[in-house]
C-alpha cells in the first residue's frame, strides 16, 4: 500500500491524470504512515498497527471526501450549472484496495491479548 500511495502521488504532484499538488502532498502522508509501520510490524512489535490503523483511516477518510467531491459535481451538473465529468479518482480506487488490510488488521487486533 505504502509503494502505491507513493506512486500514485507522483502522479498527482506531476501531473498523470488530474494535477493536485495538495492531493498528491497528503497521499504522500498516508504513505509515510504506512511506510513507518513496515518496521515495526516486520519486528514483531505490536505498535506498528497502531500506524497502519491510522493509514487506514486516512485512505478511508479522504475517499469519503473525494466521493463527496464528485456527488457535489453530479449534484451541479443536475442543476445545469456546469458540465460533468466522470472522473473517479485514485483516492477512491485505492479505499477499496485497502478493504482486504482493513479487515486483517481487525482479526489481528481480536486476537492481541493486551
Amino acid at each position: 500500500m505504502a509503494i502505491a500511495y507513493t506512486i500514485l502521488s507522483f502522479m498527482e504532484i506531476f501531473g498523470f491524470g488530474k494535477r493536485d499538488i495538495f492531493g498528491g502532498l497528503m497521499l504522500l502522508v498516508i504513505s509515510a504512515t504506512y511506510f513507518a509501520s513496515i518496521k515495526e510490524v516486520t519486528n514483531g512489535d505490536y505498535k506498528g498497527i497502531s500506524f497502519l490503523v491510522v493509514g487506514v483511516f486516512l485512505s478511508f477518510i479522504f475517499a469519503v471526501l473525494y466521493a463527496l467531491i464528485l456527488f457535489a459535481d453530479w449534484l451541479e451538473f443536475l442543476l445545469g450549472n456546469s458540465e460533468f465529468i466522470l472522473y473517479i479518482r485514485g483516492e477512491i480506487w485505492m479505499a477499496f484496495a485497502v478493504l482486504p488490510l482493513a479487515y486483517l488488521i481487525k482479526r489481528e487486533i481480536k486476537e492481541i491479548r493486551w
